[in-house]
């Protein structure tokens, strides 16, 4: 049984396949340090992470925080890993980084 995607944007995918495929192509779109600039893939990242935020439990820290101000794309090196991935700056100054493989295979509480 496949798993659709439904963002509360209203981007959606008959795949999960389908949906990691779109956000990693928004990944290599851009370099390191690279801040996410265009406007729909800004708007997808947001939306995304509601979705993930979405299937936290009630003391996991949410990703969104107090706000999202921006995204980049960064390397992971100094979180041990030797990869580039998304971060997301919050209003309050606060940045996380965030994996868009785990946010789209999380399951919201309103799915279950």
């Amino acid at each position: 049984m496949t798993k659709t995607i439904s963002l509360p944007n209203g981007r959606f995918w008959k795949t999960q396949t389908q949906a990691l495929e779109h956000f990693k192509l928004i990944l290599n779109k851009y370099s390191n340090e690279d801040v996410i600039s265009n406007k729909n893939d800004h708007d997808d990242l947001v939306s995304l992470l509601m979705y993930y935020d979405s299937a936290l439990e009630e003391n996991e820290q949410t990703k969104c925080g107090s706000g999202i101000d921006h995204f980049k794309r960064q390397n992971n090196a100094e979180l041990g890993w030797s990869t580039s991935g998304f971060w997301v700056y919050r209003t309050d100054g606060s940045s996380i980084d965030f994996s868009y493989i785990k946010a789209v295979k999380s399951i919201p509480k309103s799915s279950t």
